[in-house]
């Protein structure tokens, strides 16, 4: 493969993980209920999805195991690499559920000698054939970023890293363009959201199409948000997916984190974001319920007790059973720690 030509992706310096300002737990709201106008639970059934995961029109194109794993509910992930120990798992949300339809999110990991990329992913819940659309950019995310780092002429290099990532959306969004031939649909129905984080020694880069979350939390206990922040109550409203040609602009908008002092890693799709907003007030109760179990709930969630999930998949799939009133999309975490 010849050399890569560098995009201009800024790599700032990297700067140390601030401290988190104390969760604040909202206080619960109560309301009056007319006896005239009982309020009748919703009622959530779950059942098998009606149609195969992938269509027969992508079976060829689609390498089986692949599908296989994608395809799973839930997804998980128990694994060790680059001196990392990483956990995950994606479900379905309470709507898919309830209709019997396929988990849009998607989730991967990718590693090489000391690198070590992560990644999730939120197919748009519009777009018919998301689910795709998040699993493939997912694994083209993780793995496309190793082999085009091993391809560059400095391999060790964040600049080069940071080049990789981005091509490494820009390969996906190709991918989805032709999938979506073969399945003679538009690019749009394979729209998703996709957040990498790769790990190069004891720095961090961050990339972002779309919404989700990043957090760190530092050796003192401090926890952040790495990247911008949400302003509103409400989820804002995601105009820019993989394969759109604005996501390459995003996917090289980088962001650098030294990871010195620095021992967990939590990527998260907006399933897991938006039930705890604000999230910079949540975030150090969340990583503690995750260390340590949970045994109170975080505002107005309705939570299961739980062990520590780090390192153990059946209780971080029951951390991610929460109910929270209005709340029923795809959940998907990815923690790495050390």
């Amino acid at each position: 493969m010849s050399d890569l030509p560098e995009l201009p992706v800024p790599v700032p310096e990297a700067s140390p993980v601030p401290a988190m300002v104390p969760a604040m737990v909202p206080a619960m709201v109560s309301a009056t209920v007319s006896a005239e106008e009982p309020v009748v639970p919703a009622t959530w059934t779950a059942r098998d999805a009606d149609v195969s995961w992938c269509p027969a029109s992508l079976r060829e194109a689609l390498d089986a195991g692949f599908v296989l794993a994608a395809g799973a509910e839930p997804r998980t992930i128990d694994a060790r690499a680059a001196g990392w120990q990483v956990t995950g798992a994606g479900v379905r949300g309470r709507s898919h559920a309830h209709r019997g339809e396929h988990r849009d999110d998607a989730l991967a990991i990718a590693s090489r000698d000391d690198v070590l990329v992560l990644a999730v992913a939120d197919g748009a819940g519009s777009s018919a054939l998301s689910r795709i659309g998040a699993a493939v950019t997912a694994q083209f995310a993780v793995e496309n970023t190793l082999t085009r780092l091993a391809a560059a002429t400095d391999g060790t290099s964040l600049s080069q890293l940071g080049t990789a990532m981005a091509y490494a959306v820009h390969d996906a969004a190709l991918r989805l363009h032709e999938l979506a031939g073969l399945a003679a649909c538009a690019p749009t129905a394979l729209r998703t959201t996709v957040i990498i984080a790769a790990i190069m020694g004891e720095t961090m880069l961050v990339s972002q199409v779309g919404d989700g979350a990043v957090l760190v939390q530092r050796r003192d206990g401090g926890v952040v948000r790495v990247g911008a922040t949400r302003e509103t109550a409400w989820a804002g409203e995601v105009t820019c997916f993989v394969p759109d040609a604005c996501s390459m602009v995003q996917a090289a908008e980088l962001r650098q984190v030294s990871l010195a002092d620095v021992a967990l890693v939590a990527l998260m799709t907006d399933g897991v974001d938006d039930p705890f907003h604000p999230l910079e007030q949540s975030a150090a109760q969340l990583v503690a319920q995750w260390r340590e179990g949970t045994r109170d709930a975080i505002g107005t969630a309705r939570q299961p007790d739980a062990p520590p999930v780090l390192g153990n998949v059946d209780a971080l799939l029951r951390w991610l059973s929460f109910e929270q009133r209005g709340e029923v999309d795809d959940r998907t975490l990815l923690l790495a720690w050390r």
